[in-house]
């Protein structure tokens, strides 16, 4: 059941109102939300739900260890034990083929045949996703950000929440757990706000990412060495926005969705591609993601003596390239995106010591800086694209050295792509301003409206085109 689809808006409709009829009612709440997410998930395949429940139960009853146990050693094993397991799931489901090539390949093994030994596995919707949440939970009682007990019909909520179950953002259970305790009302400003939110989303979806997609990403990245090098460069700059559109609309939906029920989700995105340096386009890129990489990665590795900072930067980034993919492509993406962030940190001081420029000059550098992180980023995109290595490689060959004139950019794409390069960097004050107008409207007429607007959005989408992050 997709996000942008007829089915999605009944359904959604349909649970909105039984929510508003108990929603004084917060246990029976939670248990229409409860049932309602895990009809969500099996209608994606049914199979998919053991998963969810097998998480769930995992990480509930290693926290609930964790919580009543008075012992150090008793509590790191069983925060090991979580972390073992989920990990072990979201390693067989998602990496054990690509370790088993890698291994054969490596050692050169021909007595066996390769497809004697590949899984054949399907990879859950959102697997990447619902592991990191679940974890979430062990590691923050550990680290005492949890100091009581959660009821199991909370936990199992907080894992299962359909507006965010399939791409995010990464809830973490200290912020999700305390918004359960409490009884979730509606009103009419996140009635509203939720409403300009489902908007956005779908607006950033079907009518930017999708057509960029199709009129632009998808034909120059399936056959490059048909079009020139000025197509192909274009098309990097469209995929970078069709990218965060598609992603970010998931998110807007996310939160519109949840907002609307009466609960909060964590922003996952600010405006990244203003970014002065690659480490600063983390801080605002899929904050959800890069922030639990530093929070639980890298400050869990941070007093090893024995690694320099620099290495411990580029394991977190291989970390999170993988995270995103089983394959050496998304390896060479997070080592990239780390030995940038690694040479900006070596070259912080200098800066920081050098004298500054010229006050005149001093917005012509940083729009340059937002100019060399943008190309960065979309440089490496390609990797993110592409299959493997070899098509990158392939890729980028094309882009420098294509003799072909081609460069098939209708009005349409080209209105989309300056549409969404608006979208991004209008101020965010223009923003308060719209919701601002749009929360004063009268709560039927804002209603009345958006709901117009997604009616026709959901009309006109013919791509059907599933969401990008799905597949993690």
């Amino acid at each position: 059941m997709s996000l942008t689809s007829f089915p999605f808006f009944i359904f959604y409709l349909v649970i909105f109102f039984v929510c508003l009829l108990v929603e004084d009612r917060n246990e029976q709440k939670k248990t229409v939300l409860i049932l309602a997410s895990y009809y969500f998930y099996m209608t994606i395949d049914w199979r998919f739900s053991f998963l969810l429940l097998s998480l769930t139960a995992i990480n509930y009853f290693c926290g609930s260890v964790i919580l009543r146990s008075n012992s150090q050693r008793i509590k790191k094993i069983a925060v090991s034990a979580a972390l073992l397991l989920s990990l072990s799931i979201l390693f067989y489901f998602k990496y054990a083929n690509f370790f088993i090539d890698s291994v054969l390949q490596l050692l050169s093994f021909s007595f066996f045949e390769r497809d004697q030994l590949i899984i054949q596995v399907v990879l859950p919707v959102g697997i990447s996703f619902m592991t990191f949440q679940a974890i979430t939970y062990p590691l923050d009682i550990y680290a005492e950000r949890i100091k009581s007990s959660s009821s199991i019909k909370d936990f199992v909520l907080f894992m299962s929440f359909f507006p965010q179950l399939l791409s995010g953002p990464i809830v973490r259970a200290s912020y999700f757990l305390p918004q359960l305790k409490q009884t979730a009302k509606a009103n009419n400003k996140n009635l509203s706000e939720g409403l300009v939110l489902v908007v956005s989303g779908l607006v950033k979806k079907i009518i930017i990412a999708d057509i960029l997609a199709v009129q632009i990403v998808d034909p120059a990245f399936n056959t490059p060495h048909e079009y020139s090098s000025a197509f192909l460069v274009f098309s990097l700059v469209a995929f970078s926005f069709q990218i965060y559109m598609d992603l970010s609309g998931y998110t807007d939906i996310a939160l519109g969705t949840g907002k609307m029920l009466g609960y909060d989700l964590p922003i996952n995105f600010n405006r990244p591609y203003i970014a002065t340096s690659v480490a600063n386009y983390w801080q605002r890129w899929h904050i959800s993601m890069s922030s639990f990489f530093r929070d639980y990665l890298y400050g869990a590795i941070a007093d090893w003596s024995w690694c320099n900072l620099y290495i411990k930067v580029l394991i977190v980034f291989v970390a999170v390239g993988l995270w995103h993919g089983a394959g050496w492509n998304f390896v060479v993406y997070g080592l990239i995106h780390g030995s940038f962030v690694g040479l900006e940190h070596f070259f912080k001081n200098r800066r920081l010591q050098a004298n500054k420029p010229p006050y005149v000059y001093r917005g012509f550098l940083l729009g340059l800086r937002v100019f060399q992180v943008f190309s960065i980023v979309s440089l490496t995109r390609i990797l993110f694209r592409c299959d493997d290595v070899a098509s990158a490689f392939d890729y980028v060959v094309s882009m420098f050295t294509s003799s072909v004139e081609a460069f098939p950019v209708t009005a349409l794409s080209a209105c989309v792509l300056a549409l969404s390069v608006v979208t991004h960097f209008v101020p965010v004050k223009w923003k308060d301003l719209l919701l601002a107008g749009f929360i004063r409207l009268p709560v039927a007429v804002s209603a009345g409206v958006a709901t117009l607007i997604i009616y026709l959005m959901i009309a006109l989408d013919t791509n059907k085109s599933a969401f990008l992050y799905f597949q993690f």
